[in-house]
């Protein structure tokens, strides 16, 4: 039986754009949000326990994200500024200036080395996590990045634009595969801003979560389209895989929380328990439960009845 099992209605004072549950099984789940705070809770099997409560950006925080380990986290604004947290001690490692270049989106490598940082341009720039120095670009070839993602395995990094546009790249920077709709030779793809991605636990599948109303399954050996998922009445915000490698979840501007069986092509359950969009989702290390942010300023937990 789906459930809810956790409702923090008041978790930050201003909508949540973002959330990361750690996948060491520690329970921590890291929180971002308009008002400028980073939060990090522990889960208990009961309710949200506020461990540390960062703060540090401006202009709201957009993105967060956990290494491997979950002992190093990073949060990004369009304050143009990166932070680098350790969780363990509730401290600021370092702080990274990206100079003009807005930090819209973030992803931590899973081995916690590299930053990479999408922007309001279509390069996409990778830091250091240990000296906090740039390692260079990827150029996207596409416009505004408004999504970047790690692979499982350190293989691959996807990045994804407000054009409709996705881009696959390998560990040397080599562009592998581009999804788009300025691609002609290439059907199905998205026509509209792409804002979530996320791999299966072993690295085969991107999925991608789009303005459309649509989520797709690329396969990342062969680049070719693995199968299209709707069902939301409005904008797909965000996406994220289960470690079963059998479902997925996604958030919408439609309200709505529905968790997707990826064999059989399907919806398996709705929640519509927030009462704005749902911005961010986030499976734990289990793929037992579930984490929603929105803008109603409420993180909600949900579990699922498959494990």
């Amino acid at each position: 039986m789906f459930k809810i099992i956790g409702n923090h209605s008041q978790a930050h004072d201003d909508g949540i754009w973002t959330i990361a549950w750690s996948k060491d099984g520690s329970n921590t789940i890291l929180s971002g949000s308009v008002d400028d705070t980073v939060k990090v809770w522990r889960w208990d099997h009961t309710q949200l326990e506020l461990r540390h409560r960062f703060e540090g950006h401006n202009l709201g925080v957009l993105s967060v994200d956990i290494d491997g380990k979950g002992e190093t986290a990073v949060s990004s604004s369009i304050d143009s500024v990166i932070n680098v947290w350790d969780l363990n001690g509730g401290k600021l490692l370092k702080s990274i200036d990206t100079a003009s270049v807005n930090t819209w989106t973030t992803s931590l490598s899973p081995d916690g080395r590299y930053i990479a940082s999408g922007s309001n341009t279509n390069e996409v720039h990778l830091f250091s996590v240990e000296s906090g120095k740039s390692e260079g670009t990827v150029d996207t070839g596409g416009k505004f990045t408004s999504a970047v993602k790690w692979s499982p395995d350190n293989q691959h990094l996807a990045c994804a634009g407000m054009d409709g546009t996705v881009s696959l790249f390998n560990t040397e920077g080599k562009l592998q595969y581009k999804f788009g709709s300025d691609d002609k030779s290439r059907l199905h793809d998205h026509s509209k801003p792409v804002r979530g991605l996320s791999f299966s636990p072993d690295g085969s599948l991107l999925y991608t979560a789009c303005d459309d109303g649509y989520i797709k399954m690329f396969d990342v050996r062969s680049g070719k389209i693995a199968g299209s998922l709707s069902g939301h009445s409005s904008w797909v915000l965000c996406v994220d895989a289960s470690i079963d490698g059998e479902h997925i979840v996604t958030g919408s501007s439609d309200k709505t929380v529905k968790v997707w069986n990826i064999k059989e092509r399907q919806c398996e359950h709705t929640f519509d328990d927030h009462t704005d969009q749902v911005w961010a989702v986030s499976f734990d290390h289990t793929g037992k439960c579930i984490a929603s942010g929105s803008d109603d300023q409420a993180i909600i937990i949900y579990e699922c009845p498959w494990v």
